[in-house]
C-alpha cells in the first residue's frame, strides 16, 4: 500500500488512520496528536474498565501512545490500526495485570462512569442464572465488578472488548490474535464463572 507524500501534507479528520502513522514514523508529532485525539477516549474507557482504577488507566493510556510512536515504523499496513493500537494497550493491560498478582485487589467505588449506557446486567444477561435483580442495587454491582477484575487475563479481556465495548467477534479476535470461536468461548467461560460466582451471593 501506497500512502500519500509526506513532507507537507496536510493533516484532518480524513487523513486515513495508516497514512498518520506513516507520518508518525517520519517525525510528525502532529499526525500522533491527531491519533490521540480519534482514539484517547475510547481506549481509555477500554483500559479504565480493565484497571478499575483512573491514575493508572492514564498512565496506560499514555504509555500506550509512546509505544505508537516508537513502534510506529514496525506497523504494518496488512493490520488494521486500529487493531494494532487496542492489541498495545491489551499486552500492557496484561503486563499490569501480572504485577498485580502479588497485591490485594481493592475495587473502585465508581462502577459506571458517567455517560455509560452499558449495564453489566447485559454483560451476563443471558447466561441463564437466576440473578434476574443483579442491578436493582448498588452492591449487586459492586460485587459483579469484584468478579470481574478476578477473571483470568484472557477471559476478562474478551468479556469487556465483546460485551462492554461492544466490539464484534470478528474485531475481538483481531485484537486478541485469536479466532472468533475463541473469542465466543472465552465470552462464553467468563459469563459462566461470574454466574456461579453471583448465584452463591443471591
Amino acid at each position: 500500500m501506497r500512502f500519500m507524500r509526506t513532507d507537507n501534507a496536510a493533516i484532518n479528520d480524513a487523513t486515513p488512520d495508516k497514512t498518520l502513522i506513516s507520518l508518525v514514523a517520519q517525525g510528525r508529532e502532529a499526525a500522533l496528536n491527531e491519533i490521540m485525539r480519534r482514539y484517547k477516549h475510547k481506549l481509555h474507557a477500554f483500559i479504565a474498565r480493565y484497571v478499575k482504577d483512573e491514575d493508572t488507566a492514564y498512565d496506560i493510556l499514555q504509555e500506550t501512545f509512546i509505544r505508537v510512536h516508537f513502534k510506529a515504523a514496525s506497523y504494518s499496513p496488512a493490520y488494521e490500526f486500529s487493531t494494532w493500537l487496542y492489541q498495545i494497550a491489551v499486552n500492557l493491560c496484561r503486563d499490569w495485570g501480572r504485577k498485580q498478582k502479588l497485591r490485594q485487589f481493592l475495587p473502585l467505588d465508581a462502577i459506571i462512569g458517567d455517560g455509560e449506557s452499558a449495564s453489566f446486567h447485559d454483560v451476563i444477561g443471558d447466561s441463564g442464572s437466576n440473578i434476574e435483580n443483579l442491578t436493582e442495587m448498588r452492591q449487586h454491582l459492586k460485587l459483579l465488578d469484584k468478579e470481574i477484575q478476578r477473571l483470568p487475563h484472557k477471559l476478562k479481556t474478551a468479556l469487556i472488548l465483546f460485551a462492554v465495548e461492544e466490539h464484534s467477534q470478528e474485531e475481538c479476535a483481531k485484537i486478541l490474535g485469536v479466532t472468533p470461536k475463541t473469542v465466543e468461548t472465552r465470552v462464553y467461560r467468563a459469563r459462566k464463572i461470574l454466574a456461579g460466582k453471583l448465584a452463591k451471593n443471591f
